[in-house]
């Protein structure tokens, strides 16, 4: 596979929420022919342009979970208490007969069987063991587990001539050879929103008593993804496959270690760009948060009735703001204990400061300080933590995808957060944001300077048979979101989208004739089956093309900033921001 060989990193790049250590959806083959096709495929380019504008995201929480198990040795055996006469009675020796018995027709069985094909019987009944054990629970990786399973990966690897060494990525988990940025969790809040409730729905035919099943199982899923447990002093509980787990800053710096370091003696080049330190979910309630974004001159007025009113608002600000700063500095604290422990590594990892959105209300000595920093007579901070928080160059933005005030107070606490972030030190600082759920919020964060931009829409569109299709002419833009599975398309024999060059829309030539015309490698209406077969394919095909659709707007958007860099000014990108958001305005 190809390595992504421009030396400088686009202006914007799209941070891809990962599953399980991969690109959601694409199997190996599909990563290879979107990203690493061969030299005389026409689809170099796309294929260029998707290595440079792609970070994928490992979240811990489903890459590094692990199970355990209990030893044979450590088992404890539960046995009654019997006298020593009952124990060497008759019940000893019936037991022993049937030991015996058994004993007997294995060894009638076995009497002419190879050495070799004994050994293979051992195995395979230590593996059907394996197989039928049950884990004792759940932990996050270690440096234990990943030397052991990559002994084992090296092993079957020793009469290859063409094994190399890698890492627990790339050699257990198959990362593809992309930019990677590793993450704790990509957000508190439960992902599988259904982007498509505003879509007609359709009618289904079931039993009575599997509506009933179905509806219960909603209420009870529910009502348990609404609560998030608290996070302690010293760890925080994320979701995983296996439900809430509990990771503290020395768990979470072993794992990462355990990902990226090498699994031979010698180091091997990382695709790994840094990761995010342990971030706290604020648990304020919604009005504690549109508090938050109250005006000063909503808080003056002569009427008593709201004066009670602004009072209780301002109770509340005062509220949010406390758990705003316990969760901004117990991730302050985290985040110097990872660093801390990277120091003794033999493979830098870069951190990436974890800061909360709503955080851009406090002032700047407040965001970045532990709950162990506390200033001096002067009124001064000279702890080496407070400097290591005010001079990181690194900055990753959470919580954006939790707030529910509108366009202008979201892009206002965005601007204040940078503003207040880079005021505190004369280096320039690089911003990232985790999590996004819309269009709008891309054009929002490219303005304000953020350079890494994360969000699972590709995943989730294609989840609930969205198709995203953009459009760019000389006159305008135009943005859709084509509904895959409305019925008005089971005729339709055109491409998702015409002019667009991913794995799903593109021309095939025909073979037979050739005054046919180059026809779409999958129609409307093929994708369209798939998902009224519900079959898989069909989400495939859609996260394909609804990924490359967001690839491109990635590199128009770096490609205006470009321009306005050489003119010194941001004309171009603004201009088309506006022409997108007018598009998604009509």
């Amino acid at each position: 596979m190809k390595k992504n060989s421009s030396s400088t990193a686009p202006r914007f790049r799209l941070l891809v929420h990962g599953q399980d250590g991969t690109i959601p959806y694409l199997t190996p083959e599909l990563i290879r022919l979107m990203f690493f096709p061969n030299e005389d495929d026409h689809q170099v380019d796309d294929a260029k342009l998707h290595r440079e504008h792609i970070i994928l995201g490992l979240a811990v929480k489903d890459t590094c979970i692990t199970p355990n198990y209990q030893d044979k040795a450590s088992k404890k055996t539960k046995r009654k208490h019997v006298s020593g006469v009952e124990e060497n009675g008759n019940a000893h020796r019936v037991k022993q007969m049937k030991v015996d018995a058994v004993s007997s027709n294995d060894a009638s069985s076995t009497k002419n069987q190879s050495p070799d094909s004994k050994e293979i019987l051992n195995s395979t009944d230590n593996q059907q063991q394996l197989i039928t054990k049950k884990p004792t629970g759940y932990s996050f990786l270690n440096r234990t587990k990943s030397t052991r399973v990559s002994d084992l990966l090296n092993r079957i690897q020793e009469n290859d001539a063409n094994a190399t060494s890698s890492n627990y990525m790339q050699q257990y988990l198959r990362t593809p050879p992309l930019a990677t940025l590793i993450a704790p969790t990509f957000s508190f809040i439960n992902e599988n929103i259904d982007l498509a409730g505003n879509l007609p729905d359709q009618k289904k035919y079931i039993s009575k008593k599997q509506e009933a099943k179905q509806a219960s199982q909603h209420k009870i899923c529910c009502s348990t993804n609404n609560v998030i447990p608290k996070s302690s002093k010293n760890a925080v509980s994320i979701e995983t496959p296996h439900g809430w787990q509990s990771i503290g800053p020395e768990q979470y710096c072993e794992a990462l270690s355990s990902l990226t370091h090498s699994t031979k003696s010698e180091l091997v080049p990382s695709f790994c760009e840094g990761a995010i330190g342990l971030f706290d979910y604020v648990d304020i309630s919604s009005t504690q948060a549109d508090s938050m974004f109250l005006e000063d001159s909503s808080v003056k007025n002569c009427n008593n009735r709201e004066i009670e009113a602004n009072a209780t608002k301002e109770q509340a600000r005062k509220q949010a703001l406390k758990k705003i700063t316990m969760a901004v500095q117990k991730g302050n604290g985290w985040a110097c204990q990872v660093q801390h422990g990277f120091q003794n590594e033999a493979q830098q990892i870069r951190l990436w400061l974890p800061i909360q959105i709503l955080s851009s209300k406090l002032p700047s000595h407040v965001m970045f300080t532990t709950p162990k920093i506390r200033p001096n007579l002067q009124g001064q901070y000279d702890d080496k933590d407070y400097e290591l928080l005010t001079t990181h160059s690194n900055i990753a933005i959470v919580g954006w995808e939790a707030l529910t005030c509108g366009k202008d107070e979201r892009r206002d606490a965005l601007r204040n957060l940078i503003s207040t972030a880079q005021s505190t030190s004369t280096n320039k600082k690089q911003f990232l944001l985790l999590a996004v759920n819309d269009l709008q919020s891309i054009l929002d964060a490219a303005r304000e300077g953020i350079s890494i931009i994360g969000t699972d829409m590709a995943r989730t569109y294609s989840r609930n048979g969205i198709a995203l299709c953009i459009s760019y002419a000389i006159d305008g833009i135009t943005v859709e979101e084509l509904d895959m599975k409305d019925t008005r398309l089971a005729r339709d024999f055109d491409s998702i989208l015409s002019n667009c060059t991913c794995l799903a829309c593109r021309q095939k030539n025909s073979t037979k004739d050739t005054k046919d015309l180059p026809r779409p490698t999958f129609t409307r209406a093929y994708i369209h089956h798939l998902f009224q077969a519900k079959e898989m394919l069909a989400e495939i095909l859609l996260f394909a093309h609804n990924l490359h659709q967001l690839l491109l707007l990635f590199r128009k958007l770096s490609d205006a900033a470009e321009v306005d860099e050489k003119q010194g000014d941001s004309e171009h990108l603004e201009a088309f921001c506006r022409k997108v958001e007018q598009s998604l305005a009509s």
